[in-house]
């Protein structure tokens, strides 16, 4: 009789034990579930806002502490508010969610938090990352988004689903949180006015010639309106005078052609602004009719130019920047010194451009396919003299880090796509 009651106890205690084990194991992932809730975005499945700023701040302590580096990314989706004004909340949130987990599925391999910051906007904490190595990843996100289906993206002005980001890398004259968030944020807004879809690090702003200061800004209020007609051909035009600005200081011109070159860049393409959009952003191979009413872009440009009269000195630049040293090009077929230095050096600026633009569901050549190009087109298409310096200035900044990153790593992803 002892023994069945002990057994019968022992029983009893383990079905106790089994029932409590139950019960504090339901106890606790009730809690992780309610907490999970409290950190999370319900609509994107990332971390929400609170939980990113108690991050932050643990992030911003390490480093003090100890030295623990970090960087830190603001995004933005372009042209969100159009989207979902068009196709009404449901969708748009549905394309929050789509955003959402491309962000979180990159970012989680790695260890990087990644939080919808309110809105249309997202961070991301990147522990260990530089500014250049976190702006590549950055753009690695961000060419992926590009190249993701989505429905009704087609109406937006890159065709396809884009963001805009500011990067910051924490240093020591980062005091809070607050100056980290606004740093980035101002940042994206730099990303934004470039022409979006665009990952600015904060502190690297083009170099603004001051002497040419007033002229640039007037210029670039007439390209501007290729933001609402062909995104591409502005951030194009931005990117040919940012090359130009380094060409003039490299090739040693004087003020005058200095100024020349740098306005001609800038506003080379703006004959472009009478095709009609649906030839300039077609995606399809252009027909014979359509390929010549583009290249008649440069005699609307010189008309443009000529009408307006202010900048009629910059006529060879727009007019002739695609003539070829071999003669072979348009619209005169000008051969060799026939057309003049600087519409020469225009023509490799923005033909190594053009070569190496990204465009969504398209393939762009790697910087160094690009110059593979350029050597092999010199002394046709290319003036072989003026090419040299070009081709040396590329491979500089090649080695010093300072263009490829982002689209190095675009490249990557495409042949990834591609295979």
């Amino acid at each position: 009789m002892v023994l069945k009651t002990g057994f019968f106890g022992i029983l009893l205690f383990l079905i106790i034990a089994v029932l409590l084990s139950h019960v504090f194991k339901q106890l606790f992932l009730m809690y992780h579930e309610i907490n999970d809730k409290a950190n999370k975005d319900q609509r994107t499945g990332l971390f929400n806002h609170s939980y990113l700023e108690e991050k932050l701040d643990e992030y911003i302590k390490s480093y003090r502490e100890e030295g623990k580096p970090f960087s830190f990314a603001m995004i933005d989706l372009d042209d969100f508010k159009k989207y979902n004004d068009m196709y009404g909340h449901p969708q748009g949130d549905k394309l929050l969610g789509f955003v959402g987990s491309i962000i979180k599925e990159e970012c989680e391999p790695h260890g990087y938090l990644s939080a919808r910051y309110g809105g249309e906007e997202f961070a991301i904490i990147m522990p260990e990352l530089d500014k250049n190595k976190a702006r590549a990843f950055v753009n690695h996100v961000r060419k992926r988004v590009n190249n993701a289906p989505f429905d009704g993206v087609d109406v937006l002005p890159h065709g396809c689903v884009s963001f805009s980001a500011g990067i910051i890398e924490m240093s020591a004259d980062t005091y809070e949180k607050s100056q980290l968030v606004g740093l980035s944020d101002r940042a994206m807004y730099i990303s934004k006015s470039k022409g979006k879809n665009v990952v600015t690090v904060y502190g690297e702003q083009t170099y603004l010639p001051q002497q040419f200061e007033h002229e640039i800004n007037e210029l670039e209020q007439q390209i501007r309106i290729f933001l609402s007609k062909d995104v591409y051909t502005f951030k194009h035009s931005k990117r040919v005078f940012s090359y130009a600005v380094d060409m003039a200081g490299i090739l040693e011109l004087g003020e005058e052609e200095r100024r020349t070159l740098i306005l001609g860049a800038l506003i080379h393409d703006i004959g472009k602004l009478e095709v009609p959009r649906e030839v300039l952003t077609k995606r399809s191979k252009l027909d014979k009719d359509e390929w010549d009413l583009i290249k008649k872009h440069v005699t609307f440009g010189k008309e443009f130019l000529l009408a307006t009269g202010k900048y009629a000195d910059l006529v060879p630049l727009v007019e002739l920047h695609h003539e070829r040293y071999d003669g072979g090009g348009y619209p005169h077929g000008l051969k060799g010194t026939e057309t003049p230095k600087l519409a020469r050096m225009l023509c490799i600026i923005d033909s190594f451009d053009a070569m190496t633009t990204e465009r969504p569901y398209q393939r762009t050549k790697s910087f160094a396919e690009a110059l593979d190009e350029m050597h092999r087109c010199t002394g046709t298409q290319f003036d072989p003299e003026l090419v040299v310096p070009f081709i040396r200035y590329i491979e500089r900044r090649i080695e010093l880090g300072d263009i490829p990153d982002e689209a190095l790593e675009a490249m990557e992803q495409q042949r990834k796509l591609e295979a």
